[in-house]
């Protein structure tokens, strides 16, 4: 084998197993939980705001935060 045969190799190897050990972060079922659970939170926290009356009921934030 020549020796850019050999680093094509390794490059390709060292690729693959980086392809591997980050695709956890690249798939959106594991960002989607974390997503939904900040707009739950944030729902709820506009919700409490709305009862005490720092905001005003049916506010701009409301409509933004269920589209």
């Amino acid at each position: 084998m020549d020796i850019l045969d050999i680093l094509s190799l390794c490059l390709s190897l060292l690729g693959i197993i980086s392809l591997i050990f980050n695709i956890r972060y690249l798939l959106p079922r594991n960002v989607a939980p974390v997503v939904s659970g900040l707009l739950d939170e944030s729902h709820q926290l506009l919700g409490r705001a709305e009862e005490i009356g720092a905001v005003q009921y049916q506010s701009e934030y409301k409509c933004r935060l269920d589209r």
